[in-house]
């Protein structure tokens, strides 16, 4: 049996949907149910709401959006929260948990030792790009590639090219894109893949019944893995706006990292876990792969965490709390959105009142401006317990980066907000190796120069009532982001 079965749960999700859709239409429709009935109904449908937002890891803010909808069209809410909302599934976590399982009973789990790291952080993606066209001509038995944005442009095009120049050489490889990420790009881009003999999957499609729970559940995970013995993490997806040959003033500033030894084979676990809910497949199928063991390359120990609605609680939000807790001397936060949860933001501010330093940096302007308006307040608040925020002003930052005392980084694809936290499926790892930490941490101090403290007319324009309502508005929608 597949470890993910679809045809009951598509019966299941129909049923509900068409259950709610015909209470909707009843609904409107007075004159086909007593006022008691349809009373009822509104109460039930209200109750759900309130239920289903009260046992997410929101905001109080967050609340706020969704209770007054609940009073006010209590049929067309349930409706849209059943589609869209919610935080975990209980059914995917009983199945990914079966493929972990299974996986780490063969291998050494999601913490590894004797890795090997090398950042690619050049101004313009070139050297990721190269690495990946590098690991894609070498790879001999496999290629798996996972990726939120697939771009149908000259970058996207041309990996597709290689990718199915290798499926054609007998190279076994496999394309997951999230459904709503790349929404944009045509499936005739991946036709060569398929022809060669390749295998193409979207994650979690958005239209209702398709996908495996919510259609706000995505797939923002960026992993490349060859043979089990490298991978590729980081930020960037598959696009000219995050990688090229030429230099470009449109190019996010990002980051990725080329990992190889034991944590590749960790990293490929988390890819077949995605691919098994994505398609339907047995992950018994590759219980082979699974076994395979690689032998120490480095010395970087590595903890991967996969988060995500289907994972047991939420280990990237506390992994971040224990690294916030523990930090003795200083912590430093590069990431595009900063929107944390109540929780951390309190570790943050608790950490710089007591003298440690607590260093942000910011896109001056993300490619989000509502985010960029939800942070604010954080921002203000951080700033007088005595945090240093830096703007960083030539490009859309992009990257994502956390180093604890010098000892400690995270890399991978999760920015510091609520989706990251609580509502996607991400893909992050813990290093802790000198040389790699001071690595990144070089990478940030070459960010510096460009950039500017937080700005006194912002300090004073966020405390206007016009910019207070921008922030709280912001603030409620920022969840949905």
């Amino acid at each position: 049996m597949p470890a993910f079965p679809g045809y009951g749960r598509l019966v299941l999700r129909a049923a509900c949907a068409l259950g709610a859709t015909a209470a909707v239409l009843l609904g409107q429709a007075g004159g086909w149910l007593t006022g008691s009935a349809a009373l009822a109904i509104d109460w039930t449908c209200g109750l759900y709401v309130i239920f289903r937002i009260g046992s997410a890891r929101v905001s109080p803010l967050y609340m706020l959006l969704w209770v007054p909808l609940a009073g006010l069209l209590p049929k067309c809410t349930a409706l849209a929260l059943f589609l869209f909302g919610g935080r975990k599934h209980s059914a995917l976590s009983a199945a990914k948990r079966e493929v972990l399982q299974l996986a780490w009973s063969l291998s050494e789990g999601p913490v590894t030792t004797g890795n090997a790291v090398r950042l690619l952080g050049d101004r313009h993606g070139r050297d990721t790009l190269e690495s990946l066209r590098a690991e894609i001509l070498a790879a001999r038995r496999r290629i798996h590639i996972a990726t939120y944005i697939l771009a149908p442009d000259e970058v996207g095009r041309e990996l597709v090219s290689l990718l199915a120049r290798r499926a054609r050489e007998g190279v076994e490889v496999r394309l997951l894109v999230d459904a709503v990420g790349s929404w944009g790009t045509p499936l005739i881009l991946c036709r060569p893949l398929l022809r060669a003999g390749g295998h193409v999957a979207r994650f979690n499609p958005a239209l209702p019944l398709q996908g495996k729970g919510s259609a706000n559940w995505r797939n923002h995970r960026k992993i490349a893995v060859f043979d089990g013995r490298v991978a590729i993490i980081g930020g960037q997806n598959l696009g000219l706006a995050y990688m090229g040959e030429r230099p470009s003033n449109r190019r996010f500033r990002d980051c990725s990292f080329r990992l190889e030894g034991p944590v590749a084979g960790a990293l490929e676990q988390v890819f077949i876990a995605d691919w098994c809910q994505a398609t339907d497949e047995p992950a018994r199928r590759f219980v082979n792969l699974l076994r395979e063991r690689h032998p120490a390359v480095g010395p970087a120990a590595i903890e991967v965490i996969a988060a995500g609605p289907d994972a047991v609680g939420d280990p990237l939000w506390e992994a971040y709390t224990r690294l916030f807790e523990s930090a003795r001397t200083s912590l430093t936060i590069v990431t595009p959105y900063f929107v944390p949860d109540r929780r951390l933001y309190q570790l943050l501010g608790a950490a710089a009142r007591q003298g440690r330093k607590v260093q942000l940096i910011l896109p001056r302007r993300s490619d989000h401006r509502l985010l960029d308006f939800a942070r604010r307040w954080y921002l203000r608040t951080l700033h007088e317990d005595g945090a240093d925020i830096l703007f960083f002003k030539p490009d859309v930052l992009h990257a994502k980066l956390v180093v604890i005392d010098g000892e400690a980084a995270v890399i991978g694809s999760a920015n510091l907000d609520m989706r990251s936290l609580f509502l996607n499926y991400e893909i992050t790892a813990i290093v802790r190796e000198p040389a790699t930490v001071r690595a990144i941490e070089g990478y940030i101090s070459a960010l510096t120069p460009d950039c500017t403290r937080y700005a006194e007319d912002l300090y004073r324009a966020s405390r206007t009532w016009q910019g207070r309502l921008g922030e709280r508005l912001s603030r409620i929608l920022a969840p949905l982001l």
